[in-house]
């Protein structure tokens, strides 16, 4: 994981080109269904929603929808007649000629032909309860001074049209990350500087931080140095109580409790770590003015374990009875694109229901997955300053509430171009040592003015 040192399209997108089929929506080139509602039928085409034509795919003369078959397209050629009437074949698939066609065509065969039925199932989009607005949904996200002041340094060693690009970069909201011994006292000059804005804060203090790698390993020394520090942050937090606060509460944790019990030091603080996660939950969530979040890994790292992970998130909130969450973070510090990220959401949603803990709701760090390179990084798994990485969406509230309901916001968790690690110094990762990594990083938390370029020349979409 990485930290500050000093303070962390989706398929299905809704169309808008008008057509003879729907006011807002193209008409589909097919008639594949994948969704019914009071307006007709939806299908998916080059990855955004278009309306079926009804007209084309369910004309008065055809008679083979009941049968679970379409209709063809043209009269021919018939290749087979039974009692139901004559048929062809279109994509590999029997479809039935129209009785308006007569015989023009006609291309029929006595052989013994087998048709395997099949069956045509639509499917609807899952609805959810309602639940209160989150804190992103009203009013901007603080921009962070420290992250401006470190965008700056870059845009100073830039010219031309990316100087321009960098400069637009500098006022994106970022988080501030509770990340070492001083940082709780800084909360205040946060909120203050905040205003009426929504500012996010990222507990990264847990002893034994970061237990299955080097970069960013330390945190507090013991459970209760760790409570003392929870409760400096939550009484600067109760003091600025008009103030809108995100918190997101220790990124790799659960991840690691799920999938890293093989690591000594990770299994050797698993009972220390549940304890230090539910008494933060229990002492933020206890504050009106604060929303928290959990963070849950990512999809390519716990997809596959959402039924775990749904029950250690259990049995942390039941040791957390004061606190309320609202939900969870994913994807902090690292590259998954938005598709997989929200599908990862929804099972985790499922399995969370499952063991009674309902109607949850998640944010998702878009700060480094602008170009998928979820391919390369299934073979490698390299997160440390991976190549080839370009910022992805920009911090905003409930940004496709119709496609993706459960997700709050998209939020620049982890200010991308701080560094992840090192392959050189005191915490030295032989993961930043990869070929696959970029070369002459700092240590984490530190900024990484090449990693600034390499993120600004891959954005997507561009500044």
């Amino acid at each position: 994981m990485k930290f500050s040192t000093v303070l962390a399209s989706s398929i299905l997108a809704a169309g808008a080109l008008a057509s003879s089929c729907h006011p807002s929506y193209p008409c589909c080139n097919g008639c594949d269904v994948t969704y019914v509602d009071n307006e007709g039928e939806w299908g998916v085409q080059n990855n955004n929603w278009c309306f079926i034509d009804s007209g084309k795919c369910h004309p008065s003369s055809c008679k083979f929808e009941a049968l679970g078959y379409s209709c063809c397209s043209n009269c021919g050629p018939v290749y087979f007649t039974d009692s139901d009437g004559k048929w062809g074949v279109e994509n590999g698939n029997w479809c039935g000629i129209p009785d308006n066609c007569g015989n023009s065509g006609s291309r029929t065969t006595t052989r013994t032909t087998t048709r395997t039925t099949t069956t045509r199932t639509t499917t609807t989009r899952k609805t959810y309860p309602t639940v209160t607005p989150s804190f992103f949904s009203s009013g901007n996200i603080y921009s962070n001074g420290q992250y401006q002041n470190e965008v700056q340094s870059s845009v100073n060693k830039l010219s031309g049209n990316l100087q321009q690009q960098a400069s637009r970069v500098k006022y994106t909201p970022t988080a501030v990350w509770l990340a070492w011994y001083g940082a709780p006292g800084e909360v205040s000059g946060h909120l203050g500087a905040a205003g009426g804005n929504t500012a996010v804060f990222m507990m990264y203090w847990i002893p034994t931080r970061d237990c299955n790698s080097n970069a960013s390993q330390g945190g507090a020394s013991d459970l209760n140095a760790y409570k003392n520090y929870v409760d400096s942050v939550y009484n600067s937090f109760r003091s600025h109580s008009n103030s809108k606060i995100v918190v997101v509460v220790e990124p790799d944790t659960l991840g690691n409790m799920v999938t890293s019990q093989g690591n000594e030091n990770c299994r050797r603080t698993a009972v220390i770590h549940k304890e230090a996660l539910a008494y933060c939950i229990n002492k933020f969530g206890s504050l009106n003015n604060v929303q928290v979040y959990l963070d849950a890994g990512h999809s390519a790292w716990l997809t596959g374990y959402e039924d775990e992970t749904a029950e250690i998130i259990k049995e942390i909130l039941d040791m957390a009875p004061q606190g309320k969450i609202r939900g969870f973070s994913t994807n902090v510090s690292n590259f998954q694109p938005i598709e997989k990220e929200y599908a990862y959401h929804t099972r985790l949603y499922d399995a969370l229901e499952k063991v009674g803990v309902k109607n949850m709701r998640f944010i998702m760090d878009t700060s480094r997955n602008g170009v998928d390179i979820s391919e390369a990084f299934a073979k490698t798994k390299t997160w440390c300053n991976l190549v080839g990485t370009g910022f992805g969406e920009r911090p905003k509230g409930n940004p496709d509430t119709v496609n993706m309901p459960l997700l709050d916001a998209y939020m620049w968790l982890k200010p991308p171009a701080e560094s992840d690690g090192s392959s050189q110094g005191s915490r030295a990762d032989p993961v930043c040592a990869r070929s696959d990594s970029l070369p002459g990083a700092p240590e984490a938390g530190s900024w990484f003015h090449d990693y600034f370029v390499q993120l600004l020349k891959n954005a997507n979409p561009q500044f």
